[in-house]
């Protein structure tokens, strides 16, 4: 699995339109990747002093709960969906790759 090129394809511009942030996501003690959104932009960039780290219990479970198909709060809950640093960032994290997010309400 190309993890980053499936986040790619998933990233959701408009919801990432205001925000400013390095992410890390990391696997059990693999690291999945960094990224910085900056202003509705997604770059993967090396391993650097990220704002937030998101730790997951395997690398489907962060797809499952990043994508909306897992409960966030039950992950956490249960000790899979772990935050360590500017928490407020995993709230943002759960809009930035869930299909629809980003979808223009009608008129």
């Amino acid at each position: 699995m190309d993890f980053e090129a499936l986040l790619a394809s998933l990233f959701q511009p408009t919801t990432g339109q205001d925000v400013d942030a390095t992410m890390t996501l990391v696997a059990g003690r693999d690291r999945l990747t960094t990224f910085a959104v900056r202003h509705g932009t997604l770059r993967f960039v090396s391993p650097s002093e990220a704002d937030a780290t998101f730790t997951f219990d395997s690398a489907e479970a962060a797809l499952a709960i990043l994508t909306g198909r897992e409960d966030p709060i039950e992950a956490f809950m249960a000790n899979r969906f772990r935050s360590d640093g500017n928490l407020p960032l995993a709230f943002v994290l759960l809009g930035l790759f869930r299909p629809g997010a980003d979808a223009t309400p009608p008129p």
